[in-house]
């Protein structure tokens, strides 16, 4: 059996033909919560993941600690107001939550280090209209380099616990869009290689009893060498030092070539140095105890 997961839409009909794997369902609506769980364990799959898509902000979610043991990718719009987050923190802290927020946002950037410095677990979306590499720098440093206590923030996180110095690593498992761990299903069980794919209607096969055929196909195959694309073009992302953390994420949008390049370089000479001092910790010399 394929070793994918699954990210599908919340249908019924659908989630019963998905026994024994497993699934990340996309709701709307933090009110579908119960209903998910409750499904996907009726029809004996797994939930990797519940990926909730909310234009509500953080601090207006109705969260349950009964909810703790469920894991949720949260992409929301902001923090909200932070006297009525405040309020509800010791139910947030016990969830096992994920927060996506958008570059989209000024705000953000400094509500992503408000939620990492009380314990919540964050991920930087990467925004489609704008950027601030300079603050977004910045948070890389804190990730890294802050002196109190926090929690990761991806994909910086990310990168650290699986920086290779003399290969590529890609983080876009964070964001559910790396054909070798997730694939996307619509809501008929088309599967399709990535969430560009799928809503462009470009399908892998017409069925979700197809895959597992799918690491023999040819066009998987081809996505996963897209990367040397790159180079044959020659130029770009081709003479970029950070490529090989960016691996041309950005060279297809309006955002290209606007600040990413020195962007990714520096992210990928801290992802080293915090590598380095972690290294250091760990051989640190132990010193008899009287």
């Amino acid at each position: 059996m394929s070793s994918h997961f699954l990210v599908c839409p919340f249908e019924e009909t659908l989630i019963q033909r998905l026994r024994g794997r497993s699934i990340v369902p996309v709701i709307k609506s933090i009110e579908d919560v119960p209903k998910v769980v409750s499904t996907v364990d009726e029809a004996g799959a797994h939930l990797h993941c519940l990926r909730i898509c909310t234009k509500a902000p953080l601090s207006t979610l109705p969260f349950k600690e009964e909810w703790k043991h469920i894991p949720i990718a949260l992409y929301t719009s902001g923090l909200g107001r932070f006297p009525e987050f405040i309020s509800r923190l010791p139910v947030f802290r016990q969830l096992n939550l994920r927060v996506y927020l958008s570059t989209d946002s000024d705000e953000n950037y400094t509500s992503i280090r408000i939620l990492s410095s009380l314990g919540i677990e964050t991920a930087v979306l990467f925004g489609r209209e704008k950027i601030d590499w300079e603050r977004l720098n910045d948070l890389v440093s804190y990730a890294f380099f802050a002196q109190g206590p926090h929690a990761g923030i991806a994909p910086f996180h990310y990168l650290f616990t699986r920086y290779d110095k003399n290969g590529r690593t890609d983080f876009g498992a964070v964001y559910f869009d790396d054909p070798r761990t997730y694939l996307h299903l619509d809501k008929e069980g088309k599967v399709a290689l990535s969430r560009e794919d799928l809503e462009a209607g470009h399908f892998l096969f017409e069925d979700v009893g197809m895959i597992e055929q799918v690491e023999k196909h040819e066009k998987y195959q081809d996505l996963l060498e897209r990367w040397r694309e790159v180079f044959l073009r020659g130029f770009g992302c081709a003479s970029c030092p950070g490529w090989r953390i960016c691996l041309g994420k950005f060279s297809r949008t309006p955002l290209d070539g606007q600040g990413c390049r020195g962007f990714f370089t520096e992210m990928m000479d801290k992802v080293e140095k915090f590598q380095e001092i972690n290294r250091q910790r760990t051989e640190q010399k132990i010193l008899w105890q009287p």
